[in-house]
């Protein structure tokens, strides 16, 4: 199932994480939900009215088993955009190590996981990617990305919070690779971001109203900080 938050944004419900199709300059899927979402997804594609054939872009907000498990389910898509730092585990050219708790848990669900088979494109702090913008906001992962959009009033915030549809909070910290950067994080996204009203994380109910507030907000309380002047 699919749920439209915007003329041109949708939420496509799984059970455990929030997967995005959004009508930019071209079709973009935001993350990919896990390995077995992919037809699901697809599926909610149709119902929307798209083609799935016609997603062309895939923005990873970071490198988790379920945001990148079902990437290998449109091999039409011409790029799959995600921060540099985690850009050579979704193209399976790294293996997560075992030394820490993060990748631990990485390493465990690679089993699970079969690389994509279409071009990783690393993405840049400040990057732009049709009508998006990314902001680097390491700390649950170290490759963690936001992307705004100014001219779609949205904001993708992967996991570095979560959300009850009302206000945001920072992921529990066994789920981050380091709390104090995702913290920082927080703030940098907040001190970027331009009027922005609808804000999806990567789980949790969306905001529909308030998000580029909400994010200020969760920086003054967690950090004391945030803010663009």
């Amino acid at each position: 199932m699919a749920r439209q938050l915007t003329d041109e944004v949708w939420l496509v419900e799984r059970p455990r994480v929030n997967v995005s199709l959004v009508d930019d300059d071209v079709l973009t899927l935001i993350d990919a939900g896990l390995p077995w979402d992919g037809p699901a997804i697809r599926e909610a594609v149709r119902e929307i009215g798209f083609d799935p054939d016609r997603i062309k872009r895939v923005l990873v907000t970071h490198f988790d088993l379920d945001h990148v498990g079902g990437l290998r389910a449109f091999p039409e898509a011409e790029a799959i955009h995600v921060g540099r730092a985690d850009a050579d585990y979704v193209r399976g050219d790294l293996t997560p190590r075992l030394s820490d708790r993060k990748r631990l848990f990485q390493r465990l669900t690679e089993f699970f996981r079969k690389p994509p088979q279409v071009p990783v494109s690393p993405v840049e702090d400040g990057e732009t990617i049709g009508s998006f913008t990314a902001v680097h906001t390491p700390g649950h992962t170290p490759g963690h990305t936001a992307y705004y959009s100014d001219a779609l009033d949205v904001v993708f915030a992967g996991d570095l919070v979560f959300s009850d549809g009302e206000t945001l909070s920072l992921p529990p910290w066994y789920l981050s690779q380091n709390t104090d950067q995702l913290r920082a994080s927080v703030s940098e996204l907040a001190s970027r971001l331009p009027p922005i009203e609808v804000l999806v994380s990567g789980h949790g109910e969306p905001l529909v109203s308030g998000g580029s507030q909400a994010i200020l907000a969760l920086a003054q309380e967690t950090c004391g900080s945030g803010g663009n002047g």
